[in-house]
């Protein structure tokens, strides 16, 4: 799984979750932010984790919690890998001595269901978004559809006027998830945006608010295990449309 071969398909951001769907490419023992739930499609795959390497059977979704160490394969399989932001998922079941666990088939469908959608149902919204624990603040909802892809929290607090611990607790109940975190997605949204309008990768940086391409790529690659410029050339690169989980 070290060979330099490029992935191919589709890479979809949605607001605290992304779908890659197409053929593995190249990949190396790696940890990356978001918790990963990987399918082979037409097949397979093999996981390598904690020095084994494991096969789950094809349709059947493997659950790699943020920030265990692995790497998919073989090279060629077309593969469907759901990420979801660490702060807005709750991990079904609990990594076993394999350093990751399996889905349900019911849990398998409904991951195949998102993929062909973008809409988060069922079991899986309960999976992926958190209930608020209040009533969601619209302000800071309405503000962030307006703010630039180079907003940080103390600039979101200081438009709202209120302090960063007081944002930290509007962000919790309202994304369930780190102010952060969420403007993070916001700037990989932008950046999608613009590969998907035939920008280069510099470009797509910039867009995304990010301080140069290197910076686009380590953000990348932390979230997802993809690094755009060994990666994101084979895949096109898009926005989910806004909707009632934006």
């Amino acid at each position: 799984m070290t060979q330099a071969v490029r992935w191919r398909g589709a890479l979809t951001i949605g607001s605290g979750w992304a779908i890659l769907e197409g053929v593995a490419g190249a990949n190396a023992l790696h940890t990356h932010l978001a918790h990963q739930l990987a399918a082979g499609i037409d097949g397979p795959i093999e996981i390598e984790c904690r020095s084994r390497l494991q096969t789950v059977p094809a349709r059947q979704f493997a659950i790699i919690p943020s920030g265990h160490e692995h790497a998919i394969g073989p090279i060629g399989t077309k593969l469907r890998s759901i990420y979801f932001d660490r702060a807005r998922a709750v991990p079904v079941g609990s990594a076993n001595r394999r350093g990751f666990a399996l889905a349900d088939p019911l849990l398998s469908a409904e991951l195949d269901a998102l993929a062909s959608t973008g809409v988060l149902t069922g079991r899986l919204r309960e999976l992926a978004i958190e209930a608020p624990a209040v009533e969601p603040d619209r302000s800071l909802m309405r503000l962030l559809e307006s703010a630039s892809a180079s907003a940080t929290p103390r600039s979101i607090a200081a438009a709202l006027g209120v302090s960063a611990s007081r944002l930290r607790q509007m962000a919790h109940s309202t994304f369930g998830a780190p102010i952060s975190h969420v403007l993070q997605w916001r700037q990989l949204q932008h950046a999608a945006r613009a590969l998907s309008d035939n920008a280069s990768l510099a470009q797509a940086a910039a867009a995304g608010g990010f301080s140069d391409q290197p910076h686009f790529t380590r953000r990348m690659r932390r979230w997802f295990g993809v690094a755009p410029g060994a990666g994101l050339s084979g895949l096109q690169v898009r926005i989910a449309p806004h909707g009632p989980d934006c």
